[in-house]
């Protein structure tokens, strides 16, 4: 039985190396190129799902420590996509915003990412197209816990 979840995890595995090369490439081939760091792309899709944070709040949602997040903000800032705000309901506290210019890059980074993606569903046959999303559907449902 051990052999077939070893087999099945290897599959699974290779199967999402090979969609994240697919981006990759996507990114490459349309000459993408963001001065984003991983981190950064993640600290400001956290602030873009959730609103303005504290950065206490995005240490614990990006699960690093207060003082890497801190840094990762002040990078932000320096780019001009964050900017830090006083908390109107308790002055004390400082949040994370996303500035104007950083909802743009954050609008146009997926639409670039997954358009060579999106281009192939669009050439797939419905049943393919379908299986696909079927697919996709599960993973999210088997991703999407509850923090």
């Amino acid at each position: 039985m051990m052999m077939d979840k070893d087999k099945t995890t290897q599959e699974l595995v290779e199967n999402l190396f090979f969609v994240f090369r697919a981006l990759h490439k996507g990114l490459e081939s349309q000459g993408i190129q963001s001065d984003l760091t991983i981190p950064q792309k993640i600290v400001m899709g956290q602030l873009s799902r959730y609103g303005d944070l504290s950065v206490k709040e995005l240490s614990q949602k990006v699960r690093l420590s207060h003082s890497t997040v801190s840094g990762i903000v002040d990078r932000l800032e320096r780019k001009g996509l964050a900017a830090r705000i006083p908390d109107q309901q308790d002055r004390r506290i400082t949040k994370v915003t996303v500035t104007d210019l950083g909802r743009n890059e954050l609008k146009l980074l997926p639409q670039q990412m997954f358009s060579g993606i999106v281009n192939r569903y669009h050439q797939a046959t419905k049943e393919e197209q379908i299986e696909v999303l079927a697919g996709l559907a599960a993973l999210r449902r088997l991703l999407d816990w509850k923090e």
